[in-house]
């Protein structure tokens, strides 16, 4: 049986990461401008351009709080249908995406590729968030079975 618990608790990691962490990206990439939109509008003397990047930047806006809104909903929806604990290892597991997902707005590079991995700076924060993603899994376990 406790085999079955632990393959339960494999795939609810997964499924809690891959949640959580598209929220965030949703959110986060909301936030950030985008540069060549923003010297396309000034360099265009076309009004129908300039007025389709404002509709972007006001889908944006209306994106980022619906992000958050979801973002919201799945927290609670953790603490809800299971336990605070299971809610804490969501809230870690999207915390700790969170430097990667900024670096990789930052630099342009493409998310999940081998080369964006290996040009990461490795501080003291990627070894911290890399501990927690890890970490995270037998924290869900126990809040999962034993708390």
């Amino acid at each position: 049986m406790i085999i079955i618990h632990i393959l339960i608790s494999i795939i609810f990691y997964f499924v809690l990461m891959f949640l959580g962490v598209n929220l965030l990206g949703l959110l986060v990439r909301g936030l950030f401008t985008n540069s060549e939109l923003d010297k396309l509008k000034t360099e265009t003397k076309h009004d129908f351009i300039k007025g389709e990047i404002e509709k972007s930047k006001r889908a944006d806006k209306w994106l980022n709080v619906i992000a958050f809104l979801a973002i919201i909903g799945y927290l609670y929806a953790t603490f809800h249908f299971w336990n605070i604990g299971v809610t804490a290892v969501s809230l870690v597991l999207m915390l700790a995406r969170l430097p990667d997902l900024l670096w990789e707005i930052k630099t342009g590079q493409q998310p999940n590729c081998v080369a964006s991995v290996l040009s990461m700076p490795k501080n003291i924060l990627y070894y911290i968030t890399t501990f927690l993603t890890f970490a995270a899994l037998p924290a869900l376990y126990y809040f999962l079975y034993h708390f």
